[in-house]
């Protein structure tokens, strides 16, 4: 989901029809139906029905163009905001390398294309812990988070992320894996004594998996090239690895289907206008996609 998707559904809701949307979009009616199309198959809604030569909200579409007007509303407040102090303290946001690639750049680019230039400062942290302690200590504004732990911090969720399992195009695994198909193929994972090795170990031990550790690293970048490579399959959120090029990797969902969900996490204390505005707009689209 992007905005430029959110404004052209809100725009056909209130002209009537893709042409006219189009026109006032001053973008091709073929491209804004190929657009609002995609959003429908992203977040599973059918938003319009086709009345004569025109369309009509359906009552999933009315649902959903009150929050995606609401979404636009909040860009326009923190485009505001971020126009009001140019040249100001960066927003810092900790995040992991994954969450910083998956989530935080592309949320960043989407307002950029809108006007909207939010100076940034994006730290790496190794884990949802060392997220955390960062916000808690008052050196990042904001921390985007793909697991909870304990933590005074308020939490915003703003989105799932589907857990894959990507393999070696050759290896014989079924459309669907289930979990106890981990235990038959070799695998890249966190090195050992780590959060993200020990959250793994907990998971795989609390379903019966003994794993097949094949390569141990902590550089996320090395485990799609050891997949690739033909070496072995690893466990990924799809939210980031679908926006990586993956020749000879074959991306597999679970069943019963597994997901992760994402949040942001902030001091309600220690605000900033720009962290605020941009916590509302994470918010609204959390909210849409749980529509």
């Amino acid at each position: 989901m992007n905005i430029q998707q959110l404004r052209y559904v809100v725009a056909t809701a209130e002209h009537g029809s893709m042409t006219a949307a189009a026109a006032a979009q001053f973008v091709a009616q073929p491209a804004l139906s190929r657009a609002v199309r995609q959003l429908e198959r992203e977040v599973d809604l059918s938003l319009f029905a086709r009345d004569g030569r025109g369309v009509v909200l359906t009552a999933e579409g009315e649902r959903f163009v009150r929050r995606a007007r609401a979404v636009l509303e909040s860009i326009d407040e923190l485009h505001t905001s971020a126009a009001a102090s140019p040249g100001g303290a960066p927003l810092v946001i900790a995040a992991s390398p994954t969450l910083q690639a998956a989530v935080a750049v592309p949320i960043l680019a989407g307002l950029r294309e809108h006007g909207v230039a939010v100076p940034t400062r994006l730290v790496g942290c190794g884990s949802s812990a060392e997220v955390a302690d960062l916000v808690t200590a008052g050196r990042a504004d904001l921390g985007l988070c793909d697991s909870s732990s304990p933590s005074t911090l308020a939490r915003v969720v703003i989105g799932r992320a589907e857990v894959r399992l990507y393999s070696p195009a050759a290896l014989d695994l079924p459309d669907r894996v289930t979990l106890a198909d981990l235990g038959r193929v070799p695998l890249v994972l966190p090195s050992g004594g780590t959060a993200r090795r020990a959250t793994l170990d907990a998971f795989f031990a609390g379903c019966g998996v003994v794993p097949e550790v094949a390569v141990e690293t902590d550089e996320r970048h090395v485990w799609l090239a050891a997949v690739g490579s033909g070496i072995a399959s690893c466990i990924w959120h799809s939210v980031g690895a679908a926006r990586m090029p993956l020749p000879g990797v074959v991306s597999r969902g679970f069943d019963p289907p597994m997901h992760r969900e994402l949040a942001a996490l902030h001091r309600p204390d220690h605000e900033t206008p720009l962290s605020r505005h941009l916590l509302e707009v994470l918010r609204r689209i959390g909210g849409l996609l749980d529509a």
